[in-house]
């Protein structure tokens, strides 16, 4: 549908410029990391699931009661059903792991990562937002998912989220501190985020001491995006259940 509000020639150009620069620099754009695939069945017993080879398996509603209740609670689940998408993982799990983006609005859903491996289906809840892209480390048994925040088109910020794959389960962040700016609360851009080894991941954000809309609003509005590299140390032992901000 056609906007039909008239926007001042300036502010077209200013949002543009702004928009320009953001987007050279991150990697990736807000929009989801692939071509988002929708659930090409409406039957609402089963996902059919097609991979990039052109393989489909089907999955079970019934085995993903999380995402069951969610159709359970809807006026009509069939729509619901064909308006969710799903990202395909490669991985070195047996069976295959995909995240499934369901009850999305306004380009953020709720997210699941899903594994079936023969009759068994594993999933684990993770995070609402905009689904960015994900990173497997390099013995392929734990994943990072990034998470943008879209703040009135010109300011987004991320979050990280790490899964152990064999596990099915969340791994914290080693540092309290680093978790809160970069896992449970959106604070800073994050550029990109690369794989040290199983345990050890950098990421690079921006470089400011405050994360206050208009400095970050300004950060991404400058021709030069300055920034930093933060090492995060990911938790020998600690796992959890699901992506949950605990509320102090």
């Amino acid at each position: 549908m056609k906007a039909k509000l008239l926007i001042p020639l300036f502010v077209l150009v200013t949002i543009s410029v702004v928009f320009t620069i953001a987007i050279n620099r991150q990697d990736p754009k807000v929009e989801p990391f692939s071509t988002e695939v929708g659930i090409p069945e409406t039957n609402l017993d089963v996902l059919t699931i097609t991979d990039e080879a052109g393989r489909t398996f089907e999955i079970a509603i019934k085995d993903i009661p999380i995402f069951k209740a969610y159709l359970d609670a809807q006026d009509d689940a069939e729509i619901e059903l064909e308006r969710t998408q799903y990202e395909m993982i490669n991985s070195s799990s047996e069976g295959y792991v995909l995240i499934l983006k369901y009850g999305c609005g306004n380009k953020q859903c709720s997210t699941l990562l899903i594994k079936a491996r023969d009759s068994e289906v594993f999933s684990v809840p993770l995070s609402t937002g905009i689904f960015q892209d994900f990173k497997i480390s390099p013995g392929q048994d734990e994943l990072l998912v990034r998470y943008g925040y879209n703040e009135g088109g010109v300011v987004v910020r991320h979050i990280l989220i790490a899964i152990d794959l064999q596990k099915m389960k969340v791994i914290p962040f080693e540092s309290t501190e680093l978790a809160e700016e970069y896992m449970y609360t959106p604070t800073w851009p994050i550029v990109d985020y690369q794989w040290m080894d199983d345990e050890k991941f950098s990421i690079e954000t921006s470089d400011l001491t405050s994360s206050d809309f208009d400095t970050v609003k300004d950060w991404y509005a400058s021709g030069d995006l300055k920034t930093k590299r933060v090492e995060i140390l990911l938790s020998k032992t600690e796992r959890l259940d699901a992506y949950e901000v605990i509320e102090e």
